[in-house]
């Protein structure tokens, strides 16, 4: 496809020889997408179903009359435990009553946790929560269950309920050692539990019928087609020439599972595939050439000699075209006129980099060479704002294009909506190949950003050996593997690694670049003075401190901060060195110049700038200021350095129009091409479709939630850049807790970009209009909210599609 650039927000676009698939389904001669194996399957296509069948329960507590508890514990707030009339029953002291039991060592620590069924009675109380750990529960003075991932409304009453718990995160056996369970919310109520049941991902396969499930083999999830023996799943489909068959398969069986693909053509049949895997819990790629077949086929898609009801994976099953083929030529001089669409695009997130400590931003020191090469090949944006201050917030408004306060991700349990239209569904809806590499798991399923997504490398996919923030190497291993297997594209990937993210020390040979070797002794031992001053857990785990702690110490703290700031420069080169290595990779398979690069952060960091250490307590400029450029040779004119304020909503518009995909209408961002093309030409943006907007940045009040990471998780934050970005104003909302700074604060944005000069009280008018502007904004992002995630499924869905997307773990 090649994409004509004109002035405006429109775009003319042409076919330039990307291949498409038909898939015979009726519709006449349009052409369709890639034909995707888990948009088409339905039982009609699922032959062989055996009678009966499952496995029985692995994991499952009833209660006779005997009066044995089954190893049963009461912990908080719960007195009275025993065992009456075949139910577990006993009364609530607290609102935060929790039981625990070990669960049998006979299960397979490999295999999945599906969900966690309780049925019980409750006399009162509004919701039950549930959570699954590796070791035994620690219980201080008090714990709260409103702080575990999974819950489930209750209705109380004289009638028991069943309540199905099914956790976000991406959870193994072995990590479900020890169940807890809170019956009620409610202080004074009486529970009686008739049964509990800890239920296998192995066990839920068995029981359903092949289908669609968003399954996970060491970290690593797909899009899938679950078989089960001894059914067979077809896919009738129209190939055409040069066709491929893309997937991967994989098993958590502990015997062998042999996969096989069949061709059924004019009455004959012919194998394709056939691969026996002996190792459970990780995939193995595949691809089979399908050039010789054309016209009408049948795939038949079957475990070969497997037992009733054992399961194998097929992992984002597609027939497609490589795109490889064709490209138009590239412009003279790389002005943005007719442009080809990308081959492949990729986005880089570093998190928790600010902006001010890349060489290309202006910072003296050399800790990102290839990045500065990249950035100055293309066009940098020097006052991009990112819309939120920690990742759990920042990635989805990335992702969708949307405010927090229209995403709705707010604390850690939540999850963007189904019906949010993700960067990752865009491309995917357009015949890319999609994969994620989310080394933060806030990036990935836990907020329900695997959605369009047909692979997902969660942060369980990357070892960390022994340097836990610091994912760059084990992320960018992935991820060079799969563009082997996807460099013909189209393709798209997400890449997030940690690396800047404390604790800030790096791995060598990055830890002594800067940090002197000689000072580390006092180093460590000016830790050591100051960790009984650090008062949170948190903090002391990130090794992290406030102004206040470091001046209750008495250590130097320009000293210790000084070397910490060198270890995070240190992490910053690290990473950069691993992105030489895709840099490397894209050039080695000759498509380096054929992938629309974009390099951005979710937020940076504060080095007590304000009093603190982290991120995610305040809209400061050291928070919300991070780097964005993008790198597209040929389409992007190099050496662009662009410095009218942008937002990190903005990528998703600008990498779609670059890629000749209409943004979903509901976008809050705006595409940065009108500002790329009038710099290259020295012209008004304005002109070229620009529209000056404000730049928010949300810092959500957390005094609701226990979340252990927030220093001012009382204080509610609205930070907005004026459209001409002379003025930042900050408006502080109150908690529970009186305002500690001034409601209102103002500062010029470009001259003060750390905002430390408050200059409201000298300017109250412009103090004023902006405050009026701020609450339109307020308004809007308001009335643009999606639906919670626990709704988001809408009142239109069907069953059918409720349950694909519950099997793909985008709803509960």
């Amino acid at each position: 496809m090649s994409i004509r650039f004109v002035s405006g927000p429109t775009l003319a676009v042409a076919l330039w020889g990307v291949l498409w698939v038909s898939a015979g389904c009726g519709g006449g001669d349009a052409p369709l997408g890639p034909v995707r194996l888990v948009d088409v399957i339905g039982p009609e296509l699922v032959e062989g179903t055996p009678p009966g069948g499952g496995l029985p329960p692995l994991a499952a507590w009833t209660f006779g009359d005997g009066g044995d508890l089954h190893g049963w514990k009461a912990g908080q707030g719960v007195e009275g435990l025993t065992v009456r009339d075949g139910k577990l029953t006993g009364r609530t002291t607290t609102a935060e009553p929790v039981l625990f039991v070990q669960a049998p060592e006979t299960l397979d620590p490999q295999d999945g946790l599906f969900a966690i069924e309780v049925i019980q009675r409750v006399d009162q109380g509004a919701q039950a929560h549930a959570s699954a750990a590796g070791g035994e529960p620690k219980f201080k003075e008090t714990i709260h269950p409103a702080n575990w991932n999974i819950h489930a409304d209750l209705q109380p009453g004289s009638t028991a309920q069943t309540l199905t718990f099914r956790d976000p995160r991406a959870v193994t056996m072995s990590g479900a050692k020890f169940l807890s369970f809170s019956p009620t919310d409610a202080a004074g109520a009486t529970f009686e539990i008739e049964s509990v049941r800890l239920i296998s991902q192995r066990e839920q396969r068995a029981s359903t019928p092949s289908g669609v499930g968003w399954q996970g083999l060491g970290g690593v999830y797909h899009e899938t087609v679950v078989s089960r023996a001894p059914e067979t799943v077809r896919l009738d489909v129209e190939v055409p020439s040069g066709a491929i068959l893309d997937f991967s398969v994989g098993t958590v069986e502990p015997r062998p599972v042999t996969f096989r693909v069949d061709a059924v053509r004019g009455g004959e049949e012919r194998r394709l595939f056939r691969r026996t895997v002996t190792t459970p819990h990780q995939w193995e790629s595949a691809r089979v050439d399908l050039s010789d077949l054309g016209g009408a086929t049948t795939l038949r898609f079957s475990l070969e000699n497997a037992e009733d009801f054992a399961t194998g994976f097929w992992g984002s099953p597609v027939v497609r075209v490589p795109a490889t083929a064709a490209r138009a030529d590239k412009q003279p001089g790389g002005a943005l006129g007719e442009a080809p669409a990308p081959l492949g695009v990729i986005v880089f997130l570093a998190d928790t980099l600010r902006r001010d400590r890349l060489p290309f931003n202006g910072y003296e020191r050399a800790n990102a060479p290839t990045l500065s090469a990249l950035a100055a090949d293309g066009a940098i944006f020097s006052d991009n704002i990112s819309q939120a201050t920690w990742t759990k917030v920042s990635v989805p408004a990335i992702m969708t294009s949307l405010y927090p306060t229209s995403h709705r991700v707010r604390i850690i349990p939540d999850r963007i909506s189904v019906q949010a239209n993700t960067l990752a569904e865009s491309y995917r809806q357009a015949g890319y190949s999609t994969a994620s590499f989310p080394s933060n798991s806030f990036a990935g399923m836990m907020t329900n950003l695997h959605q369009g997504f047909e692979e997902s490398y969660e942060s369980d996919a990357f070892p960390h050996d022994g340097h836990r923030a610091k994912t760059a190497r084990a992320v960018v291993d992935q991820a060079l593997e799969w563009l082997d297997r996807k460099h013909d594209g189209p393709f798209f990937a997400y890449v997030h690694v940690v690396d800047p993210h404390s604790p800030f020390e790096p791995r060598d040979p990055y830890r002594y670049k800067w940090a002197s070797r000689e000072d580390r002794k006092q180093h460590d031992a000016d830790w050591e003075t100051l960790t009984p001053f650090v008062k949170s857990d948190f903090n002391k785990g990130q090794r992290v401190a406030m102004l206040a702690d470091l001046e209750a110490s008495g250590i130097d703290k320009d000293r210790w901060l000084q070397y910490e700031q060198d270890w995070y420069d240190g992490s910053i080169l690290g990473m950069d060195d691993e992105i030489r290595r895709i840099q490397e990779k894209l050039e080695e398979l000759g498509i380096a110049d054929r992938v629309l690069f974009a390099f951005i952060s979710d937020h940076g960091e504060e080095f007590l700038e304000h009093g603190y250490m982290f991120h995610g307590q305040s809209a400061y400029g050291e928070l919300a200021n991070v780097p964005l450029f993008l790198r597209y040779p040929g389409v992007i004119p190099a050496g662009l350095k662009i410095d009218t304020t942008v937002r990190s909503i903005d990528l998703m518009p600008t990498l779609l129009q670059l890629s000749g995909i209409e943004a979903p209408a509901e976008v809050q961002g705006q595409s940065l091409l009108p500002l790329i093309m009038a710099a290259s030409k020295g012209t008004d943006p304005e002109a070229a479709g620009w529209r000056p907007s404000v730049a928010v940045t949300e810092k959500a009040r957390e005094d609701d939630f226990d979340n252990p990471g927030s220093q001012t998780s009382g204080l509610e934050s609205y930070a907005m850049v004026s459209e001409s970005g002379e003025w930042k104003l900050i408006h502080n909302v109150a908690g529970r807790e009186p305002l500690q700074r001034d409601e209102y604060e103002l500062y010029r944005h470009k001259e003060d970009p750390l905002d430390r000069k408050n200059v409201a009280a000298e300017h109250p008018d412009v103090a004023q209009q902006l405050a009026a502007q701020l609450d339109a904004w307020k308004g809007m992002a308001t009335q643009s909210q999606l639906p919670r995630a626990k709704d988001g499924a809408g009142e239109n869905a069907t069953p059918e599609q409720l349950n694909q997307l519950r099997n793909l773990g985008y709803i509960q």
